[in-house]
């Protein structure tokens, strides 16, 4: 099960490197603007009216058209960016890769002097994992930035982007002093951007500069008020780094730097959780919910917590009323079918199996959520009686390689009942010794010491 442990953290070092790609790719769920097409180009709304009527035509499916009024566009003013390169802005934000290329790939050759084409190219490289195409492309760009004149403030922008990119590069190379020289001057020449600090920390913290990494994440929280707490970045980062205790210190400081905020309690919730310290993740998870009683995911993680203890009855509780509160959330659905097919009560194991099979039908293939849904139906049948339908699914799962933890117990559990008690072992004793925790592990480690006992082996230690 994914508890979303390092999701905040995570979650903000996903937007740093997207700074490296500014001025790329517009959200295919953005709406697209002015602004969006020219970038700095310019610094009034003179142009906004003629880019405006691009984008209009763009919408209608008029792309010659577009095409005619964004080169009239450069034509007038040769401080905006390359028509091909606006072009490729447009087809990026309904999606279209391979037009967008095209579009690239054209502007290339039409304005061989202007580095945008190459910063978006190398851009799409590395967003595909094509990393040593990005970094030629990012030194391609880098080359002609340096002897670009046309427009100062594009000039700049450019040299964000290639010192930005250049990092990604390193940083996904873990060439972490490669990666510290080029963040450094993207902060000289950028000095209020969060998203390079944030970076900056967390490549500091990779060459063994704590103290200058916690200041850098300090910097980043200056300027940006919604940016991780340093505290909690450090603890982020000593936890990856199996730094448990450390980790644990940063997060006992993060709760005296900020007592009051849900966010830091729910995070030192998920910590504990993961680590097995059942009672400090309860007594976060409580204070979480106490500093905010509508936050949904502290009441998801409070049933959670109640889940591992085995304290069903206080996890219905707790998971009823996050279902109550966002019916359409899968995490909440799944874990509370789990919690109710444990009950005694027919209504409960006959909602269990409603809410399980709502979610296999919601949640087809192609999506994160079709594997849990089917794995959860099919612990649902099981607990019903219904093993055949339960053994066909999830043998369908297994040979798919995409059982999860709780899942490898359901089908050690299930091939117990059938007689197989060596091909069991064999699951629990791999998912044990890979897994530090899960929802059934507590459930796991029994099934696996009785099991052991049967055939006169030591039993399993209890984690």
């Amino acid at each position: 099960m994914d508890y979303g442990f390092r999701f905040q953290f995570r979650q903000w070092m996903m937007v740093a490197v997207a700074a490296a790609m500014a001025g790329s790719a517009v959200s295919a769920q953005a709406q697209v603007t002015a602004q969006a097409l020219v970038g700095s180009a310019v610094s009034d709304d003179s142009m906004d009216k003629e880019i405006n009527n691009a984008i209009a035509r763009f919408r209608d499916r008029d792309i010659d058209g577009c095409r005619a009024i964004l080169e009239r566009a450069k034509s007038n003013n040769p401080k905006l960016p390359p028509p091909g390169v606006m072009m490729a802005t447009l087809w990026l934000a309904v999606n279209q890769l391979p037009q967008a290329r095209e579009e690239l790939e054209n502007a290339a050759v039409k304005s061989p002097a202007d580095p945008e084409s190459y910063l978006k190219l190398g851009d799409l490289a590395f967003g595909e994992g094509r990393i040593t195409d990005s970094a030629v492309l990012f030194d391609k760009a880098s080359v002609l930035t340096a002897a670009f004149t046309e427009n100062q403030k594009r000039k700049r922008d450019f040299d964000i982007r290639c010192e930005a990119g250049t990092a990604a590069v390193a940083e996904r190379r873990r060439q972490w002093d490669v990666a510290q020289k080029n963040l450094a001057k993207w902060i000289e020449l950028d000095p209020d951007n969060a998203g390079s600090r944030l970076r900056m920390g967390n490549v500091l913290f990779q060459l063994g500069k704590e103290t200058e990494a916690l200041e850098q994440f300090r910097e980043a929280k200056k300027i940006d008020k919604n940016a991780p707490l340093p505290e909690l970045a450090m603890a982020q980062r000593n936890d990856e780094a199996k730094k448990r205790d450390a980790a644990k210190k940063w997060i006992q400081d993060a709760i005296k730097a900020a007592p009051s905020d849900s966010a830091v309690q729910l995070f030192a919730a998920r910590w504990y959780l993961q680590q097995n310290e059942l009672e400090a993740a309860k007594a976060a998870a409580d204070t979480a919910i106490k500093l905010d009683a509508k936050n949904l995911e502290a009441k998801f993680v409070r049933g959670l917590v109640a889940r591992v203890g085995r304290d069903y009855t206080t996890a219905e509780k707790f998971l009823n009323e996050a279902h109550f509160q966002s019916p359409g959330n899968f995490d909440v659905s799944n874990s509370l079918a789990l919690i109710l097919i444990e009950s005694e009560n027919d209504d409960d194991r006959r909602r269990a199996l409603e809410l399980a099979d709502t979610n296999v039908a919601k949640y087809r293939e192609n999506t994160p959520q079709q594997i849990p849904a089917v794995t959860t139906l099919a612990w649902v049948f099981y607990k019903l009686g219904r093993r055949e339908d339960a053994e066909r699914i999830l043998e369908q799962v297994r040979r798919s390689n995409a059982l999860s933890s709780d899942g490898a117990y359901y089908v050690a559990k299930i091939l117990t009942d059938r007689g197989e008690k060596d091909l069991a072992r064999k699951i629990l004793d791999e998912v044990l010794a890979n897994e530090p925790m899960f929802a059934t592990r507590s459930d796991a480690v029994d099934l696996l010491s009785k099991l052991k006992k049967e055939a006169g082996e030591q039993p399993a230690e209890k984690k």
